[in-house]
């Protein structure tokens, strides 16, 4: 494989994602651990990635060249070169940089632009099926929990408080310092997971799922790209570009999917839905909390 220019850590993911199925077992395990700790394997030695995921330090190098490279440090640069990238200093550094001598309008303009391209992509790649499966899992008279952590926790939030229209078993979970696994403890076979991340992604939001997933829950993931950490324990993946010239990952295209997931599940709903919107209208009015 040729390095010279660095392959971003989306091209080895996906390329080891694609591999997967067909790698021998202890090959397997460590691409699974890579994929699930790309800043570990970036980070840490090889010795100790190996020690972590359960294989020996040649299991590792093994796998390198397997996928191309010529040794474990080619391979693990790939990864360094993404979390790098994923800092928020140099995207900082980038955005003072091209908007140093620039008129401000140019900086709304690019964020606009950046804006409308995630959300077409968004909307042209959402896979009705996904949809319609989300549907199906939160009418079989489960709970839904959402959750999400870091820049995904108010949008997690914002689902929550808009989706108990929607969804009448929609569980409100705490905040805190209690992690994302403890707010999901009940959850049950009958029960939807619904996980928001983008990269970097929370480690307590891919522990969530994959507990959620062993409680024999149905888990959907709204996430960046088809090899992110959530998709390995999804049901369904609604893929959310990010791009944007601001110094953090736009979630625009997130708050798409969101709204569109509890537009469905209105859409599909019976008369005791419509009843609660109705309800609903009624306490506002009678509260005067709110004005037209």
């Amino acid at each position: 494989m040729d390095n010279a220019m660095g392959a971003s850590l989306t091209t080895i993911t996906e390329k080891l994602t694609h591999a997967l199925p067909t790698l021998p077992r202890k090959l397997a395990v460590a691409a699974r651990y890579a994929l699930d700790n790309p800043e570990r394997i970036a980070l840490e030695s090889m010795r100790a990635s190996a020690q972590a995921c359960g294989v020996s330090g040649p299991t590792l190098l093994r796998l390198a060249r397997h996928m191309g490279f010529a040794g474990y440090d080619e391979f693990r640069k790939d990864f360094q070169h993404i979390v790098i990238e994923q800092s928020f200093a140099p995207r900082v550094q980038a955005l003072r940089s091209g908007f140093r001598n620039a008129p401000q309008g140019n900086l709304a303009r690019d964020l606009a632009e950046a804006a409308s391209r995630n959300i077409a992509e968004t909307a042209a790649q959402l896979d009705p099926a996904a949809i319609t499966a989300f549907v199906s899992s939160t009418a079989r008279g489960g709970r839904t929990f959402v959750i999400g952590a870091g820049s995904m926790y108010w949008l997690a939030g914002l689902m929550e408080a808009t989706g108990r229209i929607a969804l009448s078993d929609l569980v409100s979970l705490a905040g805190g310092n209690v992690s994302a696994t403890e707010r999901i403890l009940t959850i049950r076979p009958r029960d939807t997971l619904l996980a928001l991340g983008v990269a970097p992604y929370a480690v307590q939001t891919v522990d969530a799922m994959h507990y959620a997933r062993r409680a024999g829950a149905d888990v959907f993931a709204i996430t960046d790209r088809p090899s992110s950490p959530l998709a390995l324990f999804a049901k369904a993946v609604f893929v959310t570009p990010t791009d944007s010239p601001h110094y953090y990952p736009s979630t625009i295209a997130v708050q798409l999917v969101v709204e569109t997931l509890l537009a469905a599940c209105v859409a599909a709903s019976g008369d005791s839905t419509r009843q609660r919107l109705k309800q609903i209208d009624e306490i506002r009015r009678a509260s005067g909390s709110y004005m037209d």
